[in-house]
C-alpha cells in the first residue's frame, strides 16, 4: 500500500489577539499522493494561504499534525525545519520574491548554497539546466528588474527546483500575470507533475483548475469538497 507523501490530520489554526480569536482553519484533514497535481481553491479569506503555510512549515497549527514522507514536521526546531524545507519543498510565491540585487543565476545559486545538498562542482551546470527548463536561459545574468513578470515567475520556479525537492507548492503563482503568460506558467507546473513531482497550487482561478488532478475547495477554513479530475 502506498503511503501519502503529505498527510494533514485535524489541522486547526487560530490567530489570537486581545480582542478576539480568529480561526483560519477548522479541523482540516488532507492526504496528497506522490506525483499528484493538486489545486487548493476558495474565496479570499477561506484559509488557502494558511493551509499552504501549514504544509511548508512556515507556520504551525494550533492543533493537529503535518507529516511529510512520514516525518512530523511539528517536532523539528526552527533550524532543522529550515534545512528540511530547503531540501524537501520548493516554494513559488505570487510576487516572486527574487533578491533584487542578485542576478537570476545568483538567485538560483543562493538557494543551493543555503541548503548545501547539490555538490559545489555541479551547481553551475544545474543552474543552466533549470533556466533552460523554464525557458529563460538567455536571461541568466540579468537582474530581476530587467525581466517581465512572467519571466520573473519562471526564475522563481527555477529557484524552487534548485535542490530537487519532491514537493513544489505555489501560492497564487499566476495571480498577477496575463492569461497567456499564466497558461505558460501552468504548463510548467503540469510538466513537473508529469515528471513525478508533487505539485500543490493555491489559486482563485476556477478555469485553470481544469488542469489539475484534484481540486480541494475551502470555505470558511474548512474543506467544502474535493473533486478528482480525470
Amino acid at each position: 500500500m502506498n503511503h501519502p507523501i503529505l498527510s494533514l490530520q485535524g489541522i486547526t489554526k487560530e490567530f489570537r489577539s486581545k480582542e478576539r480569536t480568529f480561526t483560519a482553519l477548522k479541523n482540516v484533514s488532507l492526504s496528497v499522493e506522490k506525483g499528484e497535481y493538486l489545486a487548493i481553491t476558495g474565496k479570499s479569506g477561506s484559509g488557502k494561504s494558511t493551509l499552504l503555510n501549514m504544509i511548508t512549515g512556515i507556520d504551525h497549527p494550533t492543533n493537529g499534525t503535518v507529516q511529510v514522507n512520514g516525518i512530523a514536521i511539528g517536532g523539528l526546531n526552527e533550524s532543522k525545519l529550515a534545512k528540511w524545507r530547503g531540501q524537501n519543498i520548493g516554494i513559488v510565491f505570487q510576487f516572486f520574491q527574487l533578491i533584487p540585487t542578485l542576478t537570476i543565476r545568483e538567485n538560483v545559486l543562493l538557494a543551493m548554497e543555503f541548503v548545501d545538498v547539490i555538490p559545489k562542482a555541479n551547481r553551475s551546470k544545474r543552474v543552466n539546466e533549470l533556466l533552460e527548463l523554464v525557458g529563460i536561459a538567455s536571461h541568466a545574468n540579468k537582474m530581476p528588474s530587467a525581466l517581465s513578470g512572467g519571466e520573473q515567475q519562471r526564475a522563481a520556479i527555477a529557484r524552487a527546483l534548485a535542490n530537487n525537492p519532491e514537493i513544489i507548492v505555489a501560492d497564487e503563482p499566476t495571480g498577477n500575470l496575463d492569461s497567456k503568460t499564466a497558461d505558460s506558467i501552468n504548463s510548467i507546473f503540469s510538466s513537473l507533475a508529469h515528471s513525478g513531482k508533487t505539485v500543490i497550487v493555491v489559486t482563485h482561478e476556477k478555469n485553470s483548475a481544469l488542469k489539475y488532478k484534484r481540486i480541494v475547495n475551502l470555505l470558511d477554513g474548512e474543506i467544502e469538497n474535493q473533486n478528482p479530475l480525470n
